[in-house]
């Protein structure tokens, strides 16, 4: 099987959700550490945080090159620093992300011939859940010296494959409010 890296964006001023997402608990664990045993649970062992600083000797914590430049700088700083090909990119903000999805995000990217596989609800691009692939540094570094740096900017330059979530859409977007992170809650005890 294919190796892969896994970038988790957590660079975000949270200023909605009024507090760093990374550190919210769901069941008296964080975020990011449920996030990271998912991630080591899919055999992933290269895992890049994004814009915070997690103590652990085991992954590297990295900073944009190109500072407030949102998501897309956070993906760039990751696959830059990434030891595989293939880069697994999730947010902070999204613990409940089923494993047999990223399986299938796996699996479809393994197929195709595009650098980018993402994650779709509701017929919605959810960029912010996919893989990329490291060959895309140089476009990320691109669009980021110019004034459409998103990665849907990177999605319309190379193209990508989608993979549908049939489930609740909070689930692989993440929670951004108070109200979300109520609702995520809610969602684990369903």
């Amino acid at each position: 099987m294919t190796q892969y890296s896994a970038i988790i964006l957590a660079g975000g001023k949270s200023s909605r959700m009024g507090q760093k997402k990374a550190e919210l608990l769901i069941r008296g664990r964080t975020f990011i550490d449920i996030i990271i045993e998912k991630l080591r649970e899919l055999g992933i062992e290269d895992i890049i945080i994004s814009g915070y600083e997690y103590k652990s000797d085991s992954l590297l914590s990295v900073k944009d090159k190109y500072p407030d430049k949102g998501p897309l700088a956070g993906i760039h700083a990751g696959l830059r620093e990434a030891a595989n090909k293939s880069i697994l990119v999730v947010t902070e903000d999204a613990p409940l992300i089923p494993l047999d999805f990223i399986r299938q995000l796996m699996n479809k990217h393994m197929e195709s011939d595009l650098s980018i596989t993402i994650a779709s609800c509701g017929g919605r691009m959810q960029p912010l859940l996919g893989i990329y692939d490291k060959s895309l540094v140089s476009v990320c570094e691109n669009l980021l010296m110019g004034d459409n740096a998103t990665p849907r900017a990177l999605i319309e330059k190379t193209g990508s494959v989608q993979v549908p979530y049939t489930g609740d859409e909070l689930i692989i977007r993440g929670c951004n409010t108070p109200e979300e992170y109520v609702s995520l809650a809610e969602l684990i005890e369903d």
